[in-house]
């Protein structure tokens, strides 16, 4: 059986996504991240940026196993410039952009493939905006938000803008009904991240030093990486 196989695929659409040290993380890690979306798209384009935790190993060996998922390295630099590699790689009408630690389900609670296929017929759109569903720890509030753009026309005239990377040259877009399941660490382990790891990401030697060392390099790693339960009552 093709594993890259689903009875929704959403045609002419590259999934492309940046990892690097996603063996776990609090949605499950890189195995989990490529089992739950790869099926459903026609090709899948991830580029790891550096990963020193066994997350390139995993991916070599999901290559083998998914005919439609073509894997590249690419120094990291910068959240921007290593998303817009990524971009570069797509073959196909349309990409979506998603990070290791996020979802789009198939069944529970809803099937977010489906609505987003129904889109993609219709067409008549160049950017989809999707909502979000931070997904936190047991007793930790859950906030909603909206995304930027993620799945969009693949065009060399959109880009993702600065080292942060978050947005797209070109705002705006039509909104799909669709919530990104984005699963958090502890509280805690979030300060911890946002002290350890994002802080510096402004400053004038971030590449310097951010670029030139894993996540997992980092005391705190393992706190963020803690595994979710939340994310089994999700499908």
């Amino acid at each position: 059986m093709d594993k890259s196989k689903s009875s929704i695929i959403l045609e002419d659409v590259s999934l492309c996504a940046i990892v690097r040290d996603e063996k776990m993380n609090p949605a499950g890690g890189i195995q989990r991240f490529i089992e739950s979306h790869v099926p459903f798209v026609e090709e899948a384009v991830i580029v790891d940026t550096g990963s020193k935790d066994g997350t390139r190993e995993i991916l070599e060996e999901l290559e083998s196993r998914y005919s439609n998922l073509r894997i590249f390295d690419h120094p990291f630099d910068g959240y921007g410039p290593s998303r817009n590699y990524s971009l570069e790689k797509a073959n196909c009408k349309y990409v979506l952009v998603l990070d290791a630690d996020e979802l789009l389900t198939q069944t529970q609670p809803i099937n977010d493939w489906k609505i987003i296929h129904k889109k993609i017929k219709k067409g008549n759109f160049e950017r989809l905006l999707f909502g979000v569903q931070n997904v936190c720890f047991k007793g930790e509030s859950v906030i909603y938000g909206l995304h930027p753009e993620r799945l969009f026309v693949n065009s060399s005239k959109l880009k993702f803008e600065n080292l942060a990377g978050e947005y797209l040259n070109i705002r705006g877009g039509q909104k799909v009904n669709v919530k990104i399941k984005h699963f958090l660490p502890r509280a805690r382990a979030k300060n911890l991240k946002n002290d350890d790891w994002y802080s510096s990401q402004f400053s004038p030697g971030y590449i310097e030093l951010i670029g030139n060392k894993a996540p997992s390099e980092i005391e705190s790693f393992a706190e963020w990486k803690e595994y979710n339960p939340k994310r089994d009552l999700f499908k």
